[in-house]
């Protein structure tokens, strides 16, 4: 899609249900989606970090798989995150064994951004402070229907943004990138929730990505990474929340944590839940950061 065709779909003619201009999207508490706890429920990962303090793109998509592996071990309790990451490409493990692997990961880091194999399957997605992650963490002693599990988490993903005034589906996009039958959609025209999973004996990870808004450096950086790997897509199925209603992110963040932890979850920091955590990722990173100078990245923002 062009620049200018972006620009007209950002200003204009979107067919979706769009809030008023002003009117935020509503609170946690108010939410029709939010969940009043009525058992012990997961645990809300609080990723809040100290102001000022460096970024590591490494900690925070490597913790998902260091997470899944202390709730399968028994040793953490189930957990929800939600987060936005520091500039990262995550690619699937199948995209690693790409002839021209390395060429997309040097445009990773040319654009940034950190290539990393994530911990769920799927293909490349370009993630930044512009994004919401949300990784559900559960114990599962008798492994469940995979595709059961998608179908329903994509029907509360839908329902969620439905209850923010958008005019949302569950199924793929023609074209969309990183497809996936039950990923949740704009107007049957854009792609606005991708979802993936992991399964390890003992527990499950299952992690959506959402774009609060669609910043033309990680949109360009998309295009190039699919073309390098030689992906066929459409570009302009790509689309994000303020494309569609008025986003206001804090607001849904806390939409998104109540709803799968419950308003009144508790909340235990990331090192308070994994012990030993900074040597977990670093074992992990040999593994998973694409080789190439390791670096910290800090984007101003005071959130993780």
């Amino acid at each position: 899609m062009s620049d200018d065709a972006r620009a007209a779909r950002s200003d204009g003619g979107r067919a979706g249900v769009v809030l008023p201009a002003g009117i935020p999207i509503p609170s946690a508490s108010e939410s029709p989606v939010a969940r009043v706890r009525t058992d012990g429920g997961p645990t809300l990962v609080d990723t809040e970090r100290v102001p000022g303090a460096p970024r590591r793109a490494t900690d925070e998509v490597l913790s998902s798989l260091i997470l899944l592996q202390a709730v399968a071990a028994g040793s953490a309790p189930e957990c929800v995150r939600v987060f936005s990451p520091a500039p990262t490409v995550a690619f699937s493990r199948r995209e690693s064994l790409h002839p021209h692997f390395a060429r997309a990961a040097d445009a990773a880091r040319a654009a940034g951004y950190l290539p990393i194999v994530r911990p769920a399957g799927g293909r490349a997605v370009v993630l930044d402070e512009d994004w919401l992650v949300v990784d559900l963490l559960s114990v599962e002693s008798e492994r469940r229907d995979d595709g059961e599990v998608f179908r329903a988490r994509g029907r509360e993903f839908a329902d969620l943004a439905r209850s923010w005034g958008v005019d949302a589906r569950v199924g793929a996009v023609a074209g969309e990138y990183c497809p996936g039958e039950w990923s949740v959609n704009a107007r049957g025209a854009v792609k606005l929730v991708g979802t993936a999973q992991r399964v390890v004996r003992g527990g499950r990870l299952f992690t959506a990505s959402i774009p609060l808004r669609l910043g033309e450096r990680a949109y360009r950086l998309l295009v190039e990474v699919n073309a390098i790997l030689g992906l066929v897509w459409d570009p302009s199925t790509v689309g994000s929340l303020a494309e569609e209603t008025v986003v206001d992110d804090e607001a849904v963040r806390a939409a998104v944590a109540a709803h799968f932890a419950g308003v009144d979850a508790p909340r235990r920091g990331l090192r308070e839940i994994v012990g030993g955590l900074d040597a977990a990722v670093a074992r992990l990173a040999g593994d998973r950061v694409v080789s190439g100078p390791e670096s910290t990245v800090d984007t101003g923002a005071e959130r993780a």
